[in-house]
């Protein structure tokens, strides 16, 4: 199909599709802009030829991502390159797009920039909420009902699932003082002849053949990082896998098969008693999965550390932790930096009206 043939309407249609698949960083929606943007102001870019701008248009994304949200996003080529497929925006839907942005000067790119700026908007509230409540105020289920209320973050409302429990866990563990110990045996030769090995690879050498550590947990990635269905690990043995579903047998077969770790914790929303029985019940699985958390057992040890009795200590760094891990998970916490780049570029957001006007899109299943 050449541009000739597109509509701008069909154009538009595919470009709302890829904003309403785009999570926190909107970075394939970026591209676009940034394609655009050289196409009308330094006119070097012929949107007909996809070889001027397919591998391009990842680095001019990288620039713009850093100067808004302060990192780089680091994604498969491959993954990138799916963005001018046929059935994604190649270059004749482009091209359609292209040349109603310069007609109307440059709005196909305020649109795009008008929803990073909408995104903006919305984690600033709920950021000010977590910092302005008290921990007796918290409620978790609030939380997260804001997030799956919210259509601009519902395609990340299980990454909002993973940021509770990795608060949670972390900091109750901090607060039991809990400890590891990795010892080796400092007889015979082995240790001596390997000390290396043990110094940079265990931590121990022949003179000190016990350390002792802080338990700790950690979160593999954030936005957009290839995890492998891991979500957090422990120095002190187990991996967590947290999914915000409802799991079914099947999915417990799932986890263990892409998870490579000896003992694994499940937290989901749900399970049906029977479903863990029957599960466990399988040769292999029981001796993995050391324990499959609720919910329900969330929202308890949340009322609990947020309560009365540890409301003072667990429970304010309880939410400094999940602070710590929004800012994280979601850069758009500076709100100067977007208004800077929206001014710089002349980008009006109020001229966002009509067929233009930025809506919170209905979260879909997608690649971003």
């Amino acid at each position: 199909m050449s541009a000739e043939h597109v509509t701008l309407s069909e154009a538009k249609t595919r470009l709302d599709r890829l904003i309403g698949k785009a999570r926190a960083l909107l970075c394939k929606p970026i591209g676009i802009a940034e394609t655009l943007y050289r196409h009308r102001v330094e006119q070097t870019v012929d949107l007909s030829q996809l070889g001027q701008y397919r591998r391009r248009s990842y680095d001019w994304c990288q620039e713009i991502c850093h100067a808004l949200y302060g990192r780089r996003p680091v994604l498969n080529s491959r993954y990138w390159d799916q963005l001018f497929d046929p059935g994604v925006m190649p270059p004749d839907f482009l091209a359609v797009l292209g040349r109603e942005n310069q007609r109307q000067d440059g709005i196909v790119e305020t649109y795009i920039y008008g929803y990073v700026f909408n995104k903006v908007e919305g984690i600033l509230e709920i950021l000010n909420s977590v910092a302005k409540c008290a921990p007796k105020e918290f409620d978790l289920k609030s939380f997260l009902n804001r997030f799956e209320g919210d259509r601009r973050f519902r395609r990340s409302v299980d990454k909002a699932y993973e940021i509770v429990v990795y608060a949670l866990f972390s900091t109750i563990t901090k607060y039991l003082n809990a400890t590891i110990t990795l010892s080796v045996d400092p007889k015979g030769d082995i240790l001596k002849d390997f000390q290396e090995f043990a110094k940079l690879v265990l931590g121990v050498d022949p003179a000190h053949p016990k350390i002792q550590q802080p338990a700790r947990l950690y979160r593999v990635g954030t936005a957009n990082a290839a995890d492998a269905g891991l979500d957090m690990w422990a120095n002190f043995g187990p991996a967590v896998q947290v999914k915000h579903l409802s799991l079914s047998p099947s999915d417990f077969e799932g986890i263990c098969g892409s998870v490579q770790a000896d003992q694994i914790v499940i937290v989901c929303k749900s399970v049906e008693a029977a479903s863990i029985e029957a599960v466990l019940s399988q040769v292999g699985f029981s001796s993995r999965i050391r324990g499959v958390i609720t919910e329900i057992d969330l929202s308890r040890w949340y009322r609990l550390a947020c309560g009365t009795k540890y409301h003072q200590t667990i429970g304010k760094d309880l939410l400094r932790a999940i602070l710590e891990e929004l800012a994280l998970e979601f850069p758009l916490t500076q709100a100067d930096r977007v208004n800077g780049f929206l001014a710089e570029r002349g980008y009006d957001v109020k001229r966002l009206v009509g067929t233009w006007e930025v809506r919170g899109e209905e979260a879909e299943e997608g690649d971003e």
